[in-house]
């Protein structure tokens, strides 16, 4: 008569796992012994890394915290200031902090002086170095006043493309209508008679319902210059 067979009990033989485990850790040390230089120099690595950054952001809060402060400053001299200090100021002020966001702001600054001082060209260098750009509504009002500055120094064909950016990508309404009329005004000195009148169309249709004084005006300018395109 045949022995029965003792049942399986469907399991590996005890102590498989654990000796898998154990032989893992041992491959690893084994390769860790043979690869000691590179892991210290990956360590030393992140180290620094993380300690750069450390210092980097510890001096990129000082020099906003320096920034601010200075602007400050600046801006509550600048009704008492001559024209030239002024400007003086704010021109190594953007030496020092030009990079921070702060910089926009003494940039607006610096070409509204320079604007009123007539020097449009210097006022165009000032503001190029953030505009034409729709990132912020800081960089939007450099845009504005980059078209003002051309405008100013009779380049029409630059006046033309910045207005004309302004006019298409602009989020609110009246930063529209004023950009549509400054395209108008720069389009005539370019003597384009029909791209004057497609603007100040374009600016009408930006007005307020009730701003009847300014729909007026415009009306009147496109018969005009409808009247002379006709004539």
């Amino acid at each position: 008569m045949a022995k029965r067979r003792p049942k399986s009990s469907g399991s590996r033989p005890q102590g498989t796992a654990d000796d898998a485990f154990t032989a893992r850790i041992l491959h690893f040390v084994g390769w860790a012994r043979n690869r000691t230089e590179v892991l210290v120099a990956l360590v030393v690595l992140v180290a620094l890394i993380a300690g750069g950054g450390f210092w980097y952001w510890n001096q990129r809060a000082a020099q906003m915290e320096a920034a601010a402060g200075e602007l400050q400053e600046i801006q509550q001299t600048l009704g008492f200031a001559q024209p030239d200090e002024a400007a003086g100021e704010l021109r190594n002020f953007l030496a020092r902090h030009g990079g921070t966001p702060y910089g926009i702001e003494a940039r607006l600054a610096l070409a509204e002086l320079l604007l009123g001082q007539g020097n449009a060209d210097e006022a165009i260098s000032v503001l190029s170095e953030v505009a034409p750009s729709f990132r912020d509504p800081l960089r939007v009002q450099a845009t504005e006043l980059l078209a003002v500055a051309l405008e100013q120094a009779e380049d029409w064909e630059g006046a033309v493309d910045v207005y004309q950016q302004l006019a298409d990508r602009a989020e609110l309404r009246f930063q529209r209508r004023d950009a549509a009329r400054g395209l108008a005004r720069s389009h005539l000195a370019l003597e384009d008679t029909t791209a004057a009148i497609d603007a100040f169309e374009r600016a009408v249709s930006e007005l307020d319902e009730d701003d009847d004084d300014t729909r007026n005006y415009f009306q009147m300018r496109l018969a005009e210059l409808r009247g002379a395109e006709g004539a």
